[in-house]
C-alpha cells in the first residue's frame, strides 16, 4: 500500500465533494433526459457532466487504491464500484453512455452520494 496521508484523501474527498455539488447546480436546469439532447448548448451540459462524473469516479478509485480498499468499505451503502465502473464507461467506450442513466445519476444517485462524502470527511477528521 501506498503511504498516504489524512490530508491528501480528504483532499480528494473535498475534489468529488465540491464536482458533486457542481455537476447537480450546473444540473439544475435539466429536469429530463431529453434536456440533455435538445440543443447543442444543453448537450454541452452533457457532455461536462459526463466529465465531471468520470473525475469522480476517478478520485473514487484513487482513494480506494490508495487506502487499500479500507476506507469506502466502511461505507458500503454506496454502490463504490458502479462508481469506478461508470468512470471506466466514460473514459473508454463513450459510445456506450446512455443519457437516461446518466440523467438518473444526476438527479438520484448524486444528491444521495453527497452526505455520505461529507460523513466521511467528518468521520476522518474525528479520528484519531
Amino acid at each position: 500500500m501506498q503511504s498516504i496521508s489524512k490530508i491528501d484523501i480528504l483532499d480528494m474527498l473535498l475534489f468529488v465533494e465540491e464536482r458533486i455539488t457542481l455537476t447537480i447546480e450546473r444540473c439544475n436546469r435539466i429536469v429530463s433526459v431529453n434536456d440533455f439532447l435538445s440543443s447543442p448548448d444543453k448537450m454541452d451540459v452533457f457532455d461536462v457532466t459526463c466529465m465531471r462524473l468520470q473525475t469522480i469516479g476517478e478520485a473514487i478509485k484513487n482513494i480506494d487504491n490508495l487506502t487499500n480498499h479500507q476506507l469506502l468499505a466502511d461505507y458500503d451503502n454506496i454502490p463504490w464500484k458502479s462508481i469506478i465502473g461508470l468512470r471506466n464507461i466514460i473514459s473508454h467506450e463513450y459510445l456506450s453512455i446512455d443519457p437516461t442513466e446518466i440523467f438518473r445519476i444526476v438527479k438520484i444517485h448524486l444528491p444521495k452520494l453527497l452526505p455520505v462524502i461529507l460523513r466521511i470527511k467528518d468521520d476522518i477528521n474525528t479520528a484519531p
